[in-house]
C-alpha cells in the first residue's frame, strides 16, 4: 500500500507556561471570547478525523457530550478516543482505541482521508510526538500563567526543531503560533 500524505495537527490552547489545563482539568484563565474562538471553529472544517484521550473526551461531558456519542463540535469527523478503561461504544462515528496509540496513528496516516486533528490530551500528544507522528502544532497561547497543571506534551522530554508557518496576535492577548514539526 502506498503511503498517503495525511498529516496530524496538534491544535491546542495553552497557558504561557505551557499547560493545557489546571490539575483539576479546568481551564479557568483561558480567553473564552474573541476572534480566536471563531477562527478555531472555522478551522475545524479542515479536518476529517479527530484524536483524543479519554480525559479530553470526558471533559466534553460538561458541554453536553453524551457518553458513547461523538462530540457535536466534531460532528463531521471520525472520532477516535484512546483509552484502556472506557467501554466500547457502538457508534459509527466514535471508536475507543485500546491499541498502542503510535501504532494506530502510524497506520491511520497511511489510509485515505484528510488532515487529522489531535485535540488532546497532553500525554497522547507527547506519545505521538515521541514517535514522530505529529506533523504540525498550532498553539493558542493564552495570556495567563497556570503555575502547574496538565503539560502541553505530557512528560515528553526531547528536543525537536520547529519551523514557523504562521502567527497571529489577537486583540485579547491570545497569540496564535503555527509550526511544522522538524526542520
Amino acid at each position: 500500500m502506498q503511503e498517503t500524505s495525511r498529516k496530524v495537527v496538534y491544535y491546542i490552547a495553552t497557558s504561557v507556561d505551557h499547560y493545557i489545563a489546571h490539575e483539576d482539568e479546568t481551564i479557568d484563565g483561558f480567553a473564552t471570547e474573541g476572534h480566536h474562538i471563531s477562527d478555531y471553529i472555522t478551522s475545524l472544517r479542515d479536518y476529517d478525523t479527530v484524536l483524543m484521550g479519554r480525559r479530553t473526551y470526558e471533559w466534553g461531558y460538561q458541554f453536553g457530550v453524551q457518553p458513547g456519542q461523538p462530540a457535536p463540535m466534531y460532528g463531521h469527523m471520525m472520532q477516535y478516543v484512546f483509552s484502556q478503561s472506557m467501554p466500547d461504544y457502538e457508534h459509527d462515528q466514535l471508536r475507543v482505541i485500546r491499541d498502542d496509540p503510535a501504532e494506530f496513528v502510524r497506520q491511520l496516516k497511511t489510509e485515505a482521508g484528510g488532515t487529522i486533528y489531535l485535540c488532546g490530551g497532553g500525554q497522547l500528544a507527547g506519545t505521538l510526538l515521541d514517535h514522530s507522528l505529529v506533523d504540525e502544532c498550532i498553539f493558542k497561547v493564552n495570556p495567563v500563567f497556570f503555575g502547574g497543571g496538565i503539560p502541553v506534551f505530557g512528560d515528553f522530554k526531547h528536543t525537536i526543531a520547529l519551523s514557523l508557518l504562521d502567527t497571529k496576535v489577537y486583540n485579547n492577548g491570545v497569540l496564535f503560533l503555527h509550526y511544522a514539526v522538524g526542520s
